[in-house]
């Protein structure tokens, strides 16, 4: 039976199923570690009532928290313990019946003797955690009311998006004709708007696609992966170049790309560029040709985009938020599936709901969305309204979003929020493949089985109804409503990196979002060539028994050695070109392993 691993509660549930099989017939236990583990068995259970009740809760006291946030750290630690204890003891059982008898014997022994050590020293940090919770009174913290049950429908996010006025966000239909000037130059388009830029722009270039002989997206983000984002504009540009590129360098590709582009009217998408230099970089693989060929470029910081517009054929556009209309427009057109049809009753709490959005599309679609699962009920949506602050108290558009977006994330059931912070793995812009994803949370324990369902199916319903609360985009949907992918938000995963680290549930480390290390790494994330902050790997490695994910992205130069990881469940390395037979040699010694990949490695033989 799989019981699902909660970033509230930590592994609580999936320990407190292992001490039961610790007591059963299957495992011999000495007379006093038996007592000692129907001791834990008994006070982490009254324990994990507790914690689910403060996982639940929206706001701790300090004290709370911090004895939520130990207990949480302790239960990872007994269960790291008990793996390991069922996995010697069942080596020993697995051997022949000579070897039970001889060396089989002294092994179980031994290590039974050291768990009893291991166990009194564990039962030690249960007891004064025992100790604390009486002194802080924790029972008497009374729980939130309970969620609602989700919309099962999914629905597809950004087919809604098309419906959004290109006028209402500042573009109007005349400033489309920059396609058809007749201009030596490829003029930029820079479109400057914290949220909702990358859709409208996604707009324009499907209105405007169809005058150009080739086409292209790619997105630079807060870190730029010149190689990547080259490559993936080969791809889309020529096939044909694209699988001769494989050993190109970033100065082939440049000169690969100026070439077949110089002959072509190209209209280049570049995606959210934070800084000038990264700027620089990409504009030179644009050659300026005699084709009136655009470039469409989208920042959100307004400082970049005036440094980037130097000539006079370029042009910005500051998106307005959504007017009043086409705000409300939007709000029910997900809620109820029209435009303008809104139940008597609710009428005046839109209002003011919407009048909270500030006119920023994605606050109306997360609201929206949270609202589509609740009933027509007025005290629903007050409770809603009440629980979000406004957008312009405070001066801040952006702190009000994140705490629309807190109040969704506070909105879902446990296992929903597991799973979401799981995401923070991966690297910004991620292109996040459904299946893999799915199974990366299986290994990893945060699906909980059902009766009469698969493990994959239940997986399937995480994603859908994580997709039906507009908290991921998906990507390529088919005919049968399953997407093959899914991208998240910059807002989101912003607010997912925060509560993951908070948590002490995911370690990111990349080179410009270096994060104190915990004194235990639980799940770690690699992403560009993080080794070069000093004491990263030395960090990792005295961590190494108690990370149970180690994925690396992009262009990861060094990695731990790959030796002692006796809890990981997910290795996943995506991308490391360099990585070889040797670097792996050892993981067959890692019994809990459940999910291994590697892209684009030279790993021609896998260990038993």
């Amino acid at each position: 039976m799989s019981a699902g691993v909660s970033a509230g509660t930590g592994v609580m549930s999936s320990l407190l199923g292992k001490l039961s099989a610790l007591l059963g017939d299957e495992y011999k236990l000495l007379k006093g570690v038996r007592k000692e583990v129907e001791f834990l068995k008994r006070e982490l259970g009254t324990m994990n009532a507790l914690l689910v009740t403060l996982a639940d809760a929206e706001k701790l006291d300090p004290l709370a928290k911090d004895w939520r946030d130990k207990v949480r750290e302790l239960s990872y630690d007994l269960e790291d313990c008990i793996d390991i204890f069922m996995y010697r003891l069942g080596s020993g059982r697995a051997k022949s019946r000579f070897m039970r008898k001889t060396m089989g014997r002294l092994k179980t022994l031994w290590t039974r003797h050291e768990i009893a050590s291991q166990i009194q020293n564990l039962k030690a940090r249960v007891e004064e955690e025992s100790k604390r919770r009486q002194r802080y009174r924790l029972d008497s913290i009374i729980s939130k009311p309970g969620t609602m049950n989700i919309d099962p429908r999914l629905p597809v996010f950004f087919a809604e998006a098309k419906g959004w006025p290109l006028m209402a966000r500042g573009i109007k239909s005349s400033d489309c004709s920059w396609t058809e000037r007749k201009s030596s130059k490829s003029c930029p388009l820079l479109v400057v708007e914290d949220w909702g830029k990358t859709t409208l722009a996604m707009e324009v270039c499907h209105k405007i696609g169809g005058n150009f002989q080739c086409q292209a997206v790619v997105s630079v983000s807060s870190t730029l992966d010149l190689k990547k984002l080259l490559k993936d504009m080969l791809y889309q540009i020529d096939q044909y170049e694209y699988s001769q590129s494989e050993m190109w360098d970033e100065e082939q590709l440049v000169r690969r790309l100026r070439h077949i582009l110089e002959g072509r009217r190209y209209l280049i998408f570049i995606d959210d560029v934070w800084r000038i230099h990264d700027w620089k970089f990409v504009a030179s693989t644009l050659p300026e040709n005699n084709n009136c060929s655009r470039i469409i470029v989208t920042i959100r910081i307004t400082a970049v985009a005036k440094s980037c517009c130097s000539n006079l054929g370029e042009q910005i556009h500051d998106l307005e938020p959504l007017d009043y209309f086409d705000s409300r427009r939007l709000f029910l057109k997900r809620i109820f599936r029209n435009d303008g049809c809104c139940p008597a009753q609710l009428e005046e709490v839109s209002h003011r709901i919407l009048k909270k959005c500030g006119g920023l599309p994605l606050a109306i679609i997360t609201l929206a969305s949270l609202l589509a699962s609740k009933t027509e009920s007025m005290d629903q949506w007050e409770l809603v309204l009440h629980s979000i602050s406004s957008t312009h108290e405070d001066g801040s558009e952006l702190e009000g979003l994140r705490e629309i977006l807190l109040f969704s994330y506070h909105d879902l059931p446990y296992y929903l929020k597991t799973c979401l912070l799981y995401l923070s793995m991966y690297p910004e812009d991620s292109e996040i493949d459904r299946v893999q994803l799915t199974w990366r949370w299986i290994a990893e324990g945060l699906v909980t089985e059902k009766i009469g369902q698969t493990l994959e199916q239940i997986s399937d319903g995480y994603f859908n109804e994580l997709v039906n609360r507009s908290l991921i985009r998906p990507i390529e949907i088919g005919i049968d409503g399953t997407a093959r992918a899914c991208r998240i938000h910059d807002m989101v995963l912003d607010l997912i990196t925060f509560l993951a680290i908070e948590e002490n549930f995911v370690t990111m480390l990349d080179t410009n979002k270096f994060n104190l290390l915990p004194e235990k790494i639980r799940r770690l994330s690699l992403h560009n060539s993080y080794e070069e902050r000093h004491g990263v790997i030395e960090a990792t490695t005295r961590s190494k028994m108690h990370v149970r994910s180690l994925c690396a992205f992009g262009s990861i130069k060094k990695i731990p050695e790959l030796f002692g990881f006796h809890a990981l469940r997910v290795l996943d390395f995506d991308g490391c070109e360099w990585l070889e037979n040797h670097h792996i040699k050892n993981i067959g010694g890692f019994f809990q392993l459940r999910y291994l990949r590697f892209r684009l490695a030279k790993i021609s033989k896998i260990p038993t």
